[in-house]
């Protein structure tokens, strides 16, 4: 394993493991999993979010600033800097929590897509694999390398009996597979999560990948309304381009990584929302408690 599976995809596959070990649903593990992901990320996302909503309040000094050094690029850097230092504000504060959901995708994805190696720990290139893929009749030579091992899992579940032991045709490969192997049941509300919805061939699985678009664009439009944000230009292309690659990606990744990216951008919503609420709170708070004369000196030195 190299470092990124070793310090974040195997820790991620565990905590899938042991959430699905608690709740019995692989759906329900997932979304619970998005939900611990999502406060995990919170104290980030707060901070992001209130250096964002203070570049938004110095927005017309800036603009003030570009006017009045627009010939002068040097000097219109030193100006912005002085800018941000006197707010209290810094610039870049706001882009690494946008990037930090990104490994945590990544090591979902690759949690799911591998379940054999990353939730039940069995060597990617060991022995037992090819055994297990045999004993259940999968060709692996055959299947599609990035998803063989979830048509692995599933297909195990037909050598569990109803009191899910594991059928001595199976258990008897090898001790390190009686071991280790865990029956993962994929169905959630009817749909088994383990597939992949196909633009070729229809089916109730296409409701992942539709809700997945409807939910990015609800986030990203919401997200954009309550920044008071204008959705023109180069905004508005990203508004209606990021859903269409949500309903892309739904329709060639495993239904399992749809469910995360829904339950996420419902997340999303809720707490852009309760972000919002209380960082304009606590802007009227702060600004009730300031001294009127505290605000004529800034006035005053701002001019």
């Amino acid at each position: 394993m190299g470092i990124f599976d070793t310090l974040i995809v195997r820790p991620f596959g565990l905590l899938l493991m042991w959430i699905y070990n608690m709740v019995n649903n692989y759906g329900a593990a997932i979304i619970i999993f998005a939900t611990i992901a999502k406060l995990i990320l919170l104290p980030f996302s707060y901070k992001s979010k209130k250096s964002m909503a203070k570049m938004s309040t110095l927005q017309e000094k800036l603009n003030k600033l570009q006017k009045q050094y627009a010939n002068n690029r040097v000097k219109l850097n030193e100006e912005m800097t002085k800018l941000y230092e006197r707010e209290g504000v810094s610039p870049m504060s706001g882009c690494l929590p946008s990037f930090l959901p990104l490994p945590i995708m990544f090591g979902l994805y690759y949690a799911v897509q591998k379940p054999l190696t990353y939730m039940m720990g069995f060597l990617e290139n060991g022995p037992d694999i090819p055994l297990l893929a045999q004993a259940v009749g999968v060709d692996i030579a055959a299947e599609n390398a990035y998803t063989v091992q979830i048509i692995i899992a599933e297909r195990l579940g037909e050598f569990f009996d109803a009191a899910g032991n594991l059928m001595p045709s199976i258990a008897e490969l090898s001790s390190n597979i009686a071991n280790y192997l865990v029956y993962i049941d994929f169905n959630f509300f009817g749909l088994n999560l383990a597939q992949q919805p196909s633009f070729s061939n229809p089916s109730v699985l296409w409701v992942i990948p539709v809700l997945s678009g409807l939910t990015a664009f609800l986030s990203s439009f919401l997200t954009q309304k309550m920044q008071g944000m204008q959705v023109q230009g180069s905004m508005k292309t990203m508004l209606y381009l990021m859903p269409l690659m949500s309903v892309y990606f739904g329709f060639i990744l495993p239904a399992s990584v749809g469910i995360y990216w829904i339950t996420n951008n419902v997340l999303m919503v809720v707490q852009e929302f309760c972000l919002s609420k209380f960082i304009r709170y606590q802007e009227r708070r702060h600004s009730a408690d300031v001294p009127v004369d505290s605000k004529k000196k800034k006035k005053n030195k701002e001019a």
